[in-house]
């Protein structure tokens, strides 16, 4: 994907909701996948469980809602829900969309739940599909 920017930016990431943490351990057995590391992300009311990937290769996250409009992603039942790229600089990502006239849904990055800042590009700017940028720290 290439950004106003001009820069190619890596995918970092696809993001899936389930209902809650069995379905991890299902998902995860099914595909076999093993757990790299989970955080919570209070913002957005969720636990995020990153899937290990090979060096170079995008990972998966598993997102459980413990609450608020992600719990009712897909009436309840989950899927894909976001794609993620990786930029070095994501305020600079988030001023260059500001000039086209792209909102982002948060004023600032969230701190995610590795080590990386996010913000999501508000769904109506892309016809309904989640576009995440992240910033490794």
């Amino acid at each position: 994907m290439t950004t106003a920017l001009g820069s190619a930016l890596r995918l970092h990431h696809v993001g899936i909701i389930l209902p809650d943490m069995d379905d991890v351990a299902g998902f995860l057995t099914m595909m076999g996948h093993t757990e790299d590391y989970r955080g919570y992300v209070d913002r957005f009311q969720c636990w995020c469980v990153f899937c290990a990937a090979p060096e170079g290769s995008a990972q998966v996250e598993l997102v459980v809602p413990t609450g608020g409009s992600l719990a009712r992603f897909n009436k309840g039942s989950g899927g894909v829900h976001h794609y993620a790229y990786e930029t070095p600089d994501i305020r600079a990502v988030q001023a260059t969309l500001a000039e086209q006239g792209v909102r982002m849904l948060e004023d600032e990055p969230v701190k995610g739940a590795g080590t990386f800042l996010c913000n999501f590009v508000h769904p109506v700017a892309t016809r309904g599909i989640m576009i995440e940028y992240v910033q490794p720290l």
